[in-house]
């Protein structure tokens, strides 16, 4: 039984899900660094991440509001990351 595709570009329902949190853009592929046919939950997560470090490192505007531990996280994430160079 053949399964309508209503993720898009998306390979799978999470991927969608993360895009749509972080307001990316749903419907232009080509938004995206991907080298396969759908664009993979690790390719937006690879976006994000290139989101908040732009924010941590050159004080943009965050991706989204998130709650301070959340925040925390990411914040000592980048700096685990930046003392890795």
């Amino acid at each position: 039984m053949p399964i309508d595709n209503r993720r898009g570009i998306f390979h799978d329902k999470k991927a969608l899900t993360l895009a749509k949190k972080y307001s990316l853009d749903i419907y232009n592929k080509q938004a995206y660094i991907s080298s396969g046919k759908n664009i993979t939950y690790n390719d937006v997560r690879f976006i994000i991440g290139n989101l908040w470090l732009d924010h941590f490192m050159y004080g943009s505007s965050k991706p989204i509001e998130v709650d301070d531990y959340t925040y925390a996280k990411y914040l000592l994430d980048y700096k685990n990351s930046h003392h890795n160079f």
